[in-house]
């Protein structure tokens, strides 16, 4: 939830020129993101006077844009809060089939990494690298679900049922995260379960077919 005052200064700056101001959720974090009908430099450097940083689009590029990032405009339509003006998040269509391969993407993606950032790892930095695979994660899984028809989030019971993969891991580092838990035992098979869940759910994307 974002500060009124930050808010009203956003508005200010974008007069006219803002279309839609809205607020979403991604993994556990609150980002902003501001829709305008043009976008200039000057405006840029009014809005960094601004302690949000709001993701920002003319309503064009946000158009063209849903084909290129199907994830995200899809977490955004499902998760978002109008602040201010037109609601025209409501109306995306995202392209299942797109979709499906910005997912193998992502899944095949955030494997090789998390395999190249432990084999680097000197073991006092799993914490941070375990912690920060989750808010990544937690949106590629509901749009996962949403290919399978389920609108479902942090829900690993309904996720094994639908697709045969436990993400418990994800939910327990969601907790940790969150504060509600801690690490227990051996941190690296965290990270080893977090590998068999994108190995898994890759391969279930890559044999995936979507009408």
């Amino acid at each position: 939830m974002y500060e009124k005052e930050d808010i009203e200064e956003i508005k200010k700056i974008l007069g006219e020129n803002l279309v839609t101001l809205a607020e979403y959720n991604n993994g556990d974090e609150t980002r902003c993101l501001a829709i305008c009908n043009t976008l200039d430099f000057e405006t840029l450097n009014d809005l960094k006077k601004v302690d949000i940083v709001p993701m920002t689009f003319t309503k064009d590029e946000m158009k063209n844009a849903v084909d290129v990032f199907p994830v995200e405009f899809l977490n955004i339509k499902r998760h978002h809060k109008l602040l201010h003006g037109e609601d025209i998040l409501k109306d995306i269509v995202v392209s299942k089939e797109k979709l499906r391969h910005q997912l193998e993407f992502e899944f095949r993606s955030k494997l090789i990494h998390l395999r190249q950032s432990y084999i680097r790892s000197d073991g006092d930095d799993l914490d941070a690298l375990i912690l920060s695979a989750v808010p990544t994660l937690a949106p590629i899984i509901g749009a996962l679900m949403y290919l399978k028809g389920v609108d479902v989030k942090y829900d690993p019971d309904m996720v094994k049922i639908m697709i045969g993969v436990d993400i418990k891991v994800v939910a327990d580092i969601h907790k940790i995260r969150t504060g509600k838990a801690k690490f227990e035992g051996d941190k690296s098979k965290y990270v080893e379960r977090l590998i068999n869940v994108l190995t898994q759910t890759g391969d279930i994307v890559d044999k995936m077919e979507v009408t």
